[in-house]
């Protein structure tokens, strides 16, 4: 499987592993959380019920305003049920870490209906538990092809940096 990269700039690099959305973030945005939920909205109107998301946190992030938290949040209320998991790796440690795991939960307290949601620290982690809630087709989606698909998110916006600076 590849990555079907939808955004790159130096906030945000998103993209769809067959039925999970992946989005690697080094800053906050509007139009960024704009194009998170149309991509989102995309993802079910493609493959129905049951996609997943991948939200990576990039060490120094800063934590998004409550703009951009209620228009994440958003498509779990308008589309009950058609996530069919969610999950947060935050590589960082420390109070950034711990930060950023409130930041998420509460995000996930905000949607209305509940979704399977895990907190980690690392992608390897997350791409195991999306695994289990999140099919490829018929097969099961593969971890390694999930965290694949982060190493290109994240090389596509370092070349971006670079070619701006």
């Amino acid at each position: 499987m590849t990555v079907e990269v939808g955004l790159v700039n130096e906030i945000c690099a998103m993209g769809w592993v067959d039925r999970l959305h992946v989005a690697v973030w080094r800053g906050n945005g509007v139009a960024e959380a704009h194009t998170f939920y149309r991509e989102m909205k995309a993802g079910i109107a493609r493959f129905g019920w049951g996609i997943g998301h991948l939200a990576v946190i990039e060490p120094g992030t800063p934590l998004p305003p409550p703009e951009i938290r209620k228009i994440i949040v958003r498509v779990f209320d308008e589309y009950p049920g058609a996530v069919g998991g969610v999950s947060v790796a935050c590589e960082g440690q420390g109070f950034f870490g711990s930060a950023v795991r409130s930041v998420a939960t509460g995000l996930m307290m905000l949607a209305k209906t509940p979704v399977p949601f895990r907190l980690s620290g690392s992608v390897v982690d997350s791409a195991a538990f999306l695994s289990t809630h999140v099919a490829a087709g018929a097969a099961p989606l593969e971890p390694a092809a999930v965290v694949s698909a982060v190493q290109e998110l994240r090389h596509r916006m370092r070349m971006r940096v670079a070619k701006s600076a």
